[in-house]
């Protein structure tokens, strides 16, 4: 078991700017929705508050941004509310300060804590409450870890019997596929733990097919064990124009030794459950899925900022 159970002394990363504490809120645009403003605003990973109500068009986030510098935000909340423009709180962080936090998941059961999963592949438990983020221990570094790897997603699941899985991926590049690991974790009092991978696969996309493509920007893993993942392209001139999509990638499930096993499906048996062309000028790199197909897209358009849109999904 890799574990990593010291504590760390809260401390508050002061420097945010104070504007990035307070709540603001921005207008719709043909469905979606401005989250953040700018090239420090984008929407990286994303999760639904667990026990927060939700209707087919309002629920609460928990979003992460890929920012690196001291003076940036790290994690903010945003209210979703039918025929409002969201409301996006940036919160402290307090604790070991990362850099460029690509993926975020809700831990199943324990309201308000998330795993947030940084591109290098350490893993933060936090706790978001009281209007802050306090880091609980870590950070703990994934499974399988490579010179080079460069991770955006991650995701729990918890299965029938109670056992919580993680799943992460690294992003894949062009003809570099993706890969994706999953194995047991432990979260809890003493710490983050994860058990040792237990299944890997590699991943690629049929679309996006041109500039850089990401073919996994995010992912996560429906109660029945679907995953379900993100792809993106980026010319990386940071103003688009951008494409995505995202998929129904296979299934997760649990063998007779308690240990997670993936199959996922190759890039010739893909169909996009969602496809946002050039013309959509969208980089997908987080999602979230809420009772009865719908799901929310959560977008990292550089210099244009971060965005959301409702949407309903049938896998």
């Amino acid at each position: 078991m890799i574990r990593n159970g010291f504590i760390v002394s809260a401390v508050a990363c002061a420097s945010i700017a104070a504007a990035a504490l307070g709540a603001w809120a921005a207008g719709p645009s043909d469905g979606w929705k401005q989250v953040g403003t700018g090239i420090q605003g984008g929407v990286s990973g994303m999760a639904l508050a667990e026990g927060a109500p939700v209707d087919p068009d309002g629920a609460d986030a928990v979003i992460v941004r890929d920012n690196k510098a001291d003076r940036e935000s790290r994690v903010a909340t945003v209210r979703l509310r039918p025929g409002r423009a969201p409301v996006t709180t940036e919160l402290p962080w307090l604790g070991v300060l990362p850099k460029d936090l690509e993926a975020l998941d809700a831990v199943p059961g324990l309201v308000g804590h998330y795993i947030a999963l940084a591109s290098n592949g350490d893993a933060y438990h936090i706790v978001v409450a009281n209007g802050r983020a306090t880091v609980q221990a870590g950070p703990v570094t994934v499974p399988g870890r490579q010179d080079g790897d460069n991770y955006e997603s991650f995701a729990l699941h918890r299965d029938e019997s109670g056992k919580v899985f993680a799943v992460w991926a690294t992003r894949g590049s062009g003809e570099q596929k993706a890969v994706v690991r999953a194995a047991s974790a432990t979260i809890g009092a003493r710490g983050l733990g994860f058990g040792s991978a237990t299944t890997r696969q590699e991943f690629a996309v049929p679309y996006p097919n041109e500039d850089e493509v990401r073919h996994i920007s995010d992912l996560k893993v429906l109660a029945d064990g679907t995953v379900l993942v993100s792809s993106a392209s980026d010319p990386n001139v940071d103003d688009g124009p951008f494409s995505s999509a995202v998929y129904d990638a296979g299934r997760l499930t649990v063998n007779g030794a308690h240990d997670a096993v993936l199959r996922l499906r190759t890039a010739d048996e893909l169909t996009p459950l969602r496809r946002f062309t050039k013309q959509d000028d969208r980089k997908i790199e987080a999602i979230a899925f809420l009772p009865g197909g719908r799901a929310v897209w959560g977008t990292d358009d550089e210099n244009h900022g971060g965005w959301v849109k409702f949407d309903r999904v049938t896998p």
